[in-house]
């Protein structure tokens, strides 16, 4: 893959809204009281980290409100990017500490020689064939009725030559369908339900929220692309640059003790997590309440994380397989 086609490659899935607010102290004591908290505030880390407003970020932003970050030391700031392209090089350049990506657009980066480091889990898919996170969607009344169907036809990804298309294709070999009659085309996330209702495209592999959204417009889910690529396949994930995390191990080793509690907690919680995603996203609670939650967990699950990557050389996606072992780093968290 040459590079400018690379660098296209790492735009993330998003439509992006509010900042959440930083968490605050209440202290009403007098004197020592407010030595104290003067004393504890010298004592706090601030980072930022580069998210999208979207489900995937919810366990970040419980976190924060639960003051499990304030408790490793560290004042997170969530930064909204201006597309998810921008992440990857804010990171790199130092303007975020952390970031948020899927894996492939970090391994993209890494056989582009960035030295991104993967450091936290993020989300997963979950083990559920018939109703996931991320789906392949044509029209209610569509002749399309099975995987074979899709075979020359068009299909909208909102981004080419990323981990949508990979899962796709992943999902429709698995069902023997000749994916070298596919037509992927890019059409923003936010755009996809009203081009198949307005018969635009064919199909549409869209994610959650609009997964549900399209539900709700009679659009029938052909097959769950990413669980049928992988059941439980790591999706997305927190990173660093190696400098910082050479330079800030203890700030990133608080991080992953603080994210892996937040993401136990988010599961434990899923009322909770919704009610965190209300506030950062502008997703009517009718479709909040019925959107499905990815999975959650601490384990990063390389071996899907190595899946991924020669799913990334086979499909041509990446001229040389990425070194998964390198890509992930040791925080002890």
């Amino acid at each position: 893959m040459k590079g400018h086609s690379a660098w296209r490659a790492i735009a993330l899935v998003g439509a992006f809204a509010l900042l959440a607010a930083a968490c605050g102290d209440d202290d009403d004591g007098g004197d020592e009281a407010s030595q104290t908290t003067d004393t504890t505030s010298q004592e706090m880390t601030s980072i930022k980290v580069g998210v999208v407003p979207v489900v995937d970020v919810a366990p970040l932003y419980l976190g924060i409100d639960k003051g499990f970050f304030e408790e490793e030391g560290l004042e997170v700031e969530p930064v909204i990017a201006q597309g998810g392209a921008a992440i990857i090089p804010a990171v790199m350049a130092g303007d975020q500490e952390l970031g948020f990506s899927n894996v492939v657009s970090l391994m993209l980066a890494q056989t582009q020689d960035l030295p991104v480091k993967i450091i936290s889990q993020g989300i997963q898919a979950t083990d559920d064939a018939e109703n996931d996170t991320a789906a392949i969607a044509v029209k209610g009344d569509s002749d399309i009725q099975e995987p074979a169907d899709l075979e020359g036809k068009t299909i909208a990804i909102n981004t080419l030559n990323n981990i949508s298309q990979l899962t796709v294709t992943a999902a429709l070999d698995s069902e023997g369908v000749d994916t070298s009659t596919l037509n992927f085309v890019e059409v923003p996330l936010p755009d996809m339900v009203g081009q198949l209702e307005a018969g635009q495209i064919d199909a549409a592999g869209l994610v959650e929220p609009f997964v549900t959204t399209g539900k709700n417009a009679g659009q029938r889910m052909i097959i769950y692309d990413r669980v049928a690529t992988e059941p439980e396949m790591t999706v997305a994930t927190y990173f660093t640059s190696d400098s910082y995390l050479q330079e800030n191990p203890d700030v990133v080793e608080a991080f992953v003790r603080a994210m892996n509690r937040s993401l136990e907690y988010a599961t434990e919680n899923p009322d909770e997590a919704r009610q965190a995603i209300a506030n950062y996203t502008q997703i009517p609670p009718d479709v909040l309440a019925d959107v499905v939650l990815p999975l959650w967990q601490t384990d990063l699950n390389v071996d899907s994380i190595e899946n991924t990557a020669q799913l990334m050389v086979d499909q041509g996606i990446a001229e040389s397989e990425p070194d998964v072992d390198a890509l992930i780093a040791d925080t002890g968290g």
